[in-house]
């Protein structure tokens, strides 16, 4: 798999994936968060951490990104 730049394309919303952001390796998700309770308010994109619920990046913070590859499959034999 190869880095995909963020400023070229954008994963799909709510799915986990490898970011880079600040030059660390981390887990990440985009998410769009739509206020509804003042109509004054925009919704807006940004980065949260899948396992720490509260810890959120902005969105131009992550320069790359790639898909997280699956598991290996244990051979039991």
């Amino acid at each position: 798999m190869k880095w995909i730049n963020a400023k070229d394309s954008l994963p799909n919303i709510e799915t986990p994936v490898i970011i880079v952001i600040g030059g660390n390796v981390c887990i990440g998700e985009l998410r769009w968060d739509h206020p509804s309770y003042e109509d004054s308010y925009e919704a807006y994109m940004y980065w949260d951490d899948p396992n720490d619920d509260g810890k959120e990046w902005e969105w131009r913070d992550v320069t790359h990104w790639m898909p997280i590859p699956e598991l290996p499959i244990e051979d039991n034999n």
